[in-house]
């Protein structure tokens, strides 16, 4: 499913705060025993923990839909279309162009162009730090909503009430208003 970043679309801030805390242990053992042992691994490290972090946290969703399926057994968005060959794959067709639009920031934050163009990783303009704040609002609405939504679900409440608590209480979507925010 998507991948959710977190705090900005190139997971710079997020990397940041990691690589300044991690340094700084690196930096604190190396000076507390006086020596360069550790300098070079934590460089590199720091590199591969970068990696696992950012992956981790694109998996966040579709961790949750996934569970979520598994426990209900099926989706019932798909029970008119499963069985129609063409809606069904329309459906998916659909999907492969969300994928792809989706993970364009970081297919291009990986790519080749990006780290020979320094001038394309400028940050810390007023739309990106305003772009940071409307990313946490929206993941915190998602991840709350999802959360409310399931718990409610769980409850086995009777099937002609809607929630209507927590964000769900002022909001039909509120999930999706927050993937809106985060993109």
């Amino acid at each position: 499913m998507t991948p959710i970043l977190v705090l900005d679309h190139f997971y710079l801030s997020i990397s940041l705060l990691v690589t300044i805390g991690y340094q700084l242990l690196g930096f604190a053992i190396a000076w507390t025993f006086q020596f360069d042992k550790i300098t070079d691994f934590t460089g590199g490290s720091n590199v591969f923990i970068l990696s696992l972090l950012t992956w981790l946290l694109a998996v966040r969703l579709a961790t949750f839909l996934l569970y979520r399926v598994l426990k209900y057994g099926s989706d019932s968005r798909f029970d008119d279309i499963r069985s129609h060959f063409f809606k069904f794959l329309g459906f998916w067709v659909g999907q492969i162009i969300w994928v792809w639009t989706i993970s364009l920031p970081l297919t291009i934050l990986n790519s080749p162009a990006l780290s020979e163009h320094s001038s394309y990783a400028v940050w810390g303009k007023v739309t990106d730090i305003l772009g940071v704040i409307f990313f946490w609002i929206g993941w915190s609405f998602e991840t709350s909503a999802d959360l409310r939504k399931f718990m409610y679900k769980a409850s086995n409440p009777p099937k002609d009430k809607p929630i209507n608590v927590g964000l769900w209480k002022w909001s039909r979507h509120p999930s999706y208003f927050g993937e809106m925010l985060c993109w």
